[in-house]
């Protein structure tokens, strides 16, 4: 099993290629799954195209993207978008590609009388659907990936409601088809989550239908409730080799962790820095996995008494250590970086400066332009380095797999406790405590430091005090890099409790992407249709007709995220 999740793939997002795997490597089959007759093609060639293309462009946003920066795990000192000016966002024309090639695959399941793969494509089908409505809202769906058969028409919209209950309905469809002992046509290498084990693509399918069930607890509270507590009572992931997740092996560029500056520009790593709402919490948390995400500041700096600084001016690097004189701080308008004050300082026209002697992040949208030269950076330039932040840990720049810790994680034990903790806390399920803590240990022992649990779980903000508010905020961490979920949890409950930052586009976080542009030309009276379902808020006046400040559905009538 685990060997299969280490098997050297070409990562796809569109299928090019069928990549085959053997036990001497990667085999390229130069045959173009888009040419070969739909009635021809072994769906198996398919699936792994799927999950590559699926995985990779979930971790691409949640390291160094998008979905990244809204999470407030990571901010970029270059070309960034720190700021939540969202426009389209990369994930529909990306899944909508992939759910094309999953269709073929389900349809010659179904045709081929096979079951697991059925069962396999309605869970990929139901993750990619997942992605759109979570982030656009109404999303064409019954009748996308129709082509031909809608007879020139365009693809209407669904509303997200029927988009989310759809998504369930076809997990709980996939769990009943996962539930035989033994299957036909199967090639296991080619399922590179999970090596044709039919129990645990089971186990996703109902622990994905829990997610979205939770994902439903505030719109449709007594609906999400049913469902939770039904579902509960099923197969889950029970332990961490039961995870969704494909390593990232290395030695070429679309086998890496992404942005890693191995294989392009350098700075493709330089420009991607921890943000200091994250940095701040494992810091007051004492985590150990502040260690495996971040490098310690290249030169840590220190203000000091005048008297004290190197050569007696007003600012002095000495033994890999930048002294400033305090003295010199009102003159220059310098402020002392914290957490509470920054946003107000910088306001003020101050400066800041960082001086935590490890760890220093860089503040989520904490300039209006890119804030390379953010803690008095005065040689920083657009893509260059920047000695006085940290960078992330040397693990994510690496050509090889960085000890085994680089993994694009979909769905992960963590994630699971720590949604039937919260179930727990709402009534609708049992052992909150328990569940947190088996989510805090699992999500320890996958970044390489479980034997710190017993010391970790004792500290102030970690022991457990039964409030949704430290169940969420130790999910949010433990979904580091999952940025799409992190990101939904914020914007479902409010939690943890993130603030837009001072040079935000706007005082509020966004609620979703904006439609593409392809959608709005070429299906426009459809797109209007969907786009007029969007409720506008204060914030949605600059561009009221599809804005990432109107609500969705979702969150219409609710009182979170703001």
């Amino acid at each position: 099993m685990k060997s299969v999740k280490n098997i050297a793939l070409l990562f796809l997002f569109v299928p090019l290629l069928v990549i085959v795997s053997c036990d001497d490597g990667l085999v390229e089959i130069n045959e173009n799954p888009n040419g070969v007759e739909s009635s021809e093609v072994d769906p198996n060639l398919l699936i792994s195209s799927v999950m590559t293309g699926l995985a990779t462009s979930t971790t691409s946003r949640g390291y160094s993207g998008d979905t990244g920066a809204a999470s407030q795990f990571i901010q970029k000192d270059s070309w960034s978008n720190n700021r939540y000016d969202w426009e389209t966002g990369s994930i529909w024309n990306d899944n909508y590609e992939l759910l094309r090639t999953n269709k073929v695959a389900y349809e010659r399941a179904v045709e081929l009388g096979l079951p697991f793969h059925e069962g396999v494509t309605l869970i990929l089908k139901s993750m990619l659907f997942g992605n759109l409505t979570d982030y656009y809202g109404d999303i064409p769906y019954t009748e996308a990936l129709k082509g031909s058969d809608l007879e020139g028409e365009r693809p209407t919209y669904d509303t997200q409601e029927t988009v989310y209950k759809g998504i369930i309905a076809d997990l709980e469809t996939a769990s009943s088809l996962l539930g035989a002992s033994s299957y036909q046509g199967v090639v296991e290498k080619q399922d590179v989550f999970y090596g044709g084990d039919a129990s645990k693509w089971q186990k996703l399918a109902n622990s994905l239908a829990l997610r979205y069930y939770m994902r439903l607890s505030e719109k449709l509270p007594a609906f999400a409730q049913a469902g939770v507590t039904t579902t509960l009572a099923k197969p889950l992931i029970s332990e961490i080799d039961d995870e969704l997740v494909l390593s990232y092996i290395g030695g070429i560029d679309s086998q890496s962790w992404p942005s890693s500056g191995q294989f392009g520009s350098a700075s493709d790593f330089y420009r991607v820095k921890p943000c200091t709402t994250l940095t701040d919490k494992l810091k007051e948390l004492e985590d150990p996995r502040i260690a495996v995400w971040f490098a310690p500041v290249a030169v840590p700096t220190k203000v000091v008494p005048a008297a004290e600084v190197p050569g007696g001016g007003d600012m002095a690097e000495e033994d890999g250590i930048r002294y400033i004189s305090e003295e010199s701080l009102d003159a220059n308008d310098y402020a002392i970086y914290t957490q509470a004050t920054y946003a107000a300082d910088l306001q003020a026209g101050k400066k800041l400066i960082d001086t935590s002697s490890v760890y220093v992040g860089l503040p989520v949208a904490v300039s209006a332009v890119d804030p390379y030269e953010y803690n008095l950076n005065s040689e920083g330039s657009r893509g260059g380095t920047n000695s006085y932040v940290s960078r992330m840990n040397e693990v994510f720049n690496q050509k090889d797999d960085g000890g085994n810790l680089l993994k694009a994680r979909l769905f992960s034990y963590a994630e699971l406790s720590f949604l039937k903790a919260e179930a727990a806390i709402r009534g609708w399920g049992s052992d909150a405590e328990g569940n947190y803590l088996e989510g805090i240990k699992a999500s320890l022992e996958v970044w390489g430091v479980g034997d710190t649990y017993s010391d970790y779980i004792m500290n102030a903000g970690v022991a457990y005090s039964g409030t949704l508010e430290q169940v969420l905020e130790q999910k949010w961490i433990a979904n580091m890099f999952n940025g799409d979920e992190a990101y939904m949890d914020w914007r479902r409950t409010g939690l943890p409790d993130l603030s837009a930052g001072p040079f935000a586009r706007e005082d509020v976080m966004p609620l979703r992407f904006i439609y593409p542009d392809d959608e709005i030309n070429n299906n426009s009276v459809n797109n209007s249709a969907a786009a007029a379902s969007l409720e506008g808020t204060p914030y949605s006046t600059t561009d009221p007709n599809d804005s990432p400040y109107a609500r969705p559905w979702i969150v219409q009538g609710v009182a979170t995220p703001w």
